[in-house]
């Protein structure tokens, strides 16, 4: 489920109360502006980079919509953001861990990159690039970083019955 910009105040309960310095930093074009800005990357063709287009990646679970458009606001007009969340598994409806923010400006993206990239929020230091520059798969394994797995190497109680060893001295 990918959420854009213009659904986060109403799911914030206090986007009400911010709601006019959260609308001077958000951008919402007007339909037919949309189709000239759809029309421009076509044209430019696949080929051309986004520099507008931020990755942010080892998020908190704790961290929503808001508190990323509080943090990213600072820095420009933001025009789009994508915060994704699992859609299957355990783990469904809960945040994946990522976001795609997008800026109206290339200077804002690359303005907010050099000022939030390695900073902490909510406990984890924040990993900031441009989209396309972000990584393609987050294995399961990398949320486990530091905790190194005990791998005991002694035989079980079973496999030495099985196998005619006794431990304890018969008498």
């Amino acid at each position: 489920m990918i959420t854009d910009s213009e659904d986060i105040p109403a799911q914030h309960p206090q986007a009400g109360k911010d709601d006019s310095s959260l609308s001077a930093h958000l951008w919402f074009p007007e339909p037919e502006a949309q189709e000239r800005v759809i029309a421009i990357p076509q044209a430019s063709g696949s080929s051309s980079l986004l520099r507008d287009r931020l990755y942010i990646g080892n998020l908190h679970p704790t961290v929503d919509e808001y508190a990323l458009l509080q943090v990213f606001t600072k820095f420009g007009k933001v025009s789009k953001l994508d915060f994704l969340f699992h859609k299957t598994g355990p783990n469904k409806g809960k945040p994946r861990g990522y976001a795609f923010l997008q800026y109206l400006h290339e200077g804002d993206a690359q303005t907010a990159l050099e000022n939030i990239n390695g900073k902490l929020l909510r406990g984890r230091k924040l990993t900031v690039t441009f989209a396309h520059q972000a990584p393609l798969e987050q294995p399961s394994a990398s949320r486990q970083v530091g905790r190194a797995r005990r791998v005991d190497t002694r035989p079980t109680t079973l496999s030495m019955m099985k196998s005619g060893i006794h431990t304890r001295s018969e008498g």
